[in-house]
């Protein structure tokens, strides 16, 4: 088994889900069948989506699942009869035709038959299970029961193994995690299926600044949990810590990295990060939570920096001085202030997705917005909107492009979406009244700290009933600033 563990550790795998069960059902089997069962497995793959190499070289080499057909799996089963071994593993081939079989539209992959799969009755245990492409490259590998990568799983293999009866067909589902190339060997199973899924990379790392206004690298541990229906769900880590070493008399830390998983719904994910007491200082905060909220596959998304980078959220804890986050985007449990953020989604089918956080303290407005895939290179109007009488600001349908107020159904106008948003409650400009400016390749990013007349708190208040839209996209060639491009409902988060 130790196989299975030094090449996960050399290759630094991506970790996926799998959800697994298992069934047996009565059937004929070749041979006697008072005496032989027949073994299938099944599987369910969540891919994990990294990057490939990140700049930084605490995130250098990353490997990414490739798009590989399976082909083949190769396993190891002991038992009353021993199948394969670790430096010689048995083989079975993969059906080159894949159906969706279940109408959950995945296609399934499935093992061909095998004579080494007719087994006694009796306990097995499965102790290696991967697979390749027809290249023979590794992709796929189910982790062992007791290694960090079984934390990615549900059902990691274990020596406790199952049972065989006599007479029976038994579909055993094997959880499995995503290695640098897809390949599918052979698993050992007489049938096989495989539905592909991703997950998402997302990493954390901190400073702490003592009363002196002094950096350390900070120590904390990281809880993590599936946000699902308003409320907390699965508990995916827990109490996770970071690795503060020192190094040449300086205390040294990488990221703390988690893979989320990437279903086909909008996926949420909820965070507590608590701080620890760490090398050169000490706190009184220390074993309480300090950063704490949901966060959406958007945005974890919206980290990764390219096909080749991967960011990280940048947590500074501390006086008031040490700074800000790199991206607010979990509140401080303990600020009194009011947190609010919106993940603002496309119009007009441009594309665009943009997340805005706000925090109101007092008449203190201080305002974040990150764009993604807008025009490059171009400028973006971005206001808060609302209605007078705090009835709820929404975002408009498509079907509000067909009022024809402009004369053209295809896309959504000014006119056309202020009965939904309403009219401009605040402009989230610069002080010289100019709009951020998208890069090269269509981001951009916003931060000013406005103080508020009495007037236009009125205005914002309450936060969480206006929305937040983002303008600006090509048309015929031409570039119209006013065109909205996304729009969203601000909530608050604390």
């Amino acid at each position: 088994m130790k196989r299975i563990k030094n090449y996960l550790a050399f290759c630094s795998i991506f970790a996926l889900l799998l959800a697994g069960c298992s069934k047996e059902e009565t059937g004929e089997v070749p041979g006697d069948p008072a005496s032989n069962a027949t073994l299938s497995f099944g599987a369910i793959l969540n891919q994990a989506e990294r990057a490939q190499a990140a700049q930084k070289a605490h995130l250098a080499d990353f490997p990414v699942c490739s798009e590989a057909t399976p082909d083949h799996v190769r396993y190891v089963l002991s038992g009353p009869v021993n199948v394969g071994t670790l430096q010689n593993p048995a083989e079975v081939d993969i059906s080159p035709n894949p159906g969706d079989y279940d109408d959950d539209g995945e296609d399934e992959f499935f093992t061909l038959e095998s004579d080494d799969l007719e087994l006694p009755e009796g306990t097995y245990t499965l102790e290696y299970f991967a697979v390749y492409d027809d290249e023979d490259n590794l992709i796929w590998v189910a982790p062992l029961a007791g290694e960090e990568l079984a934390n990615y799983v549900d059902n990691p293999i274990s020596a406790d193994g199952f049972f065989l009866s006599a007479g029976t067909k038994k579909y055993l589902d094997v959880d499995v995690l995503c290695y640098d190339k897809r390949i599918v060997n052979e698993y050992g199973y007489l049938f096989f299926e495989l539905e592909t899924f991703k997950a998402l990379d997302f990493c954390i790392f901190g400073n702490y600044c003592d009363e002196n206004g002094r950096h350390f690298v900070a120590s904390y541990s990281v809880d993590v949990w599936v946000y699902e229906d308003g409320a907390k769900g699965e508990q995916l880590y827990n109490d996770v810590p970071n690795n503060v070493e020192i190094v040449d008399g300086e205390p040294t830390a990488d990221p703390v990295c988690f893979a989320l998983p990437d279903t086909s719904a909008d996926d949420e994910y909820y965070f507590e990060i608590t701080l620890l007491n760490g090398p050169g200082y000490t706190s009184d905060d220390a074993g309480t939570v300090i950063r704490q909220g949901v966060i959406t596959e958007a945005e974890v998304r919206s980290f990764f920096d390219g096909d080749d980078n991967l960011d990280y959220y940048h947590f500074r804890e501390g006086i008031e001085d040490c700074g800000d986050d790199n991206v607010p985007i979990f509140p401080d449990p303990t600020d009194e202030a009011m947190v609010y953020k919106s993940c603002l989604k496309s119009l007009n089918d441009s594309g665009v997705v943009a997340f805005v956080y706000a925090k109101l303290e007092g008449n203190k407005l201080t305002t974040n917005t990150y764009g993604f895939d807008t025009t490059p290179n171009q400028m973006h109007p971005q206001h808060i909107h609302g209605f007078a009488d705090d009835s709820n600001a929404t975002c408009p349908p498509e079907s509000a492009a067909d009022d024809d107020e402009d004369g053209d159904d295809r896309f959504i106008s000014i006119p056309e979406g202020a009965p939904f948003y309403g009219p401009i409650q605040l402009t989230l400009n610069y002080a010289d009244d100019s709009f951020p400016m998208s890069d090269a390749n269509g981001k951009f990013e916003y931060e000013r700290v406005f103080m508020l007349s009495g007037e236009t708190r009125g205005l914002i208040d309450p936060l969480q009933r206006k929305a937040v839209v983002v303008h600006g996209r090509m048309v015929d060639g031409e570039y119209v600033a006013t065109l909205p491009v996304a729009c969203g409902q601000l909530e608050r988060t604390n």
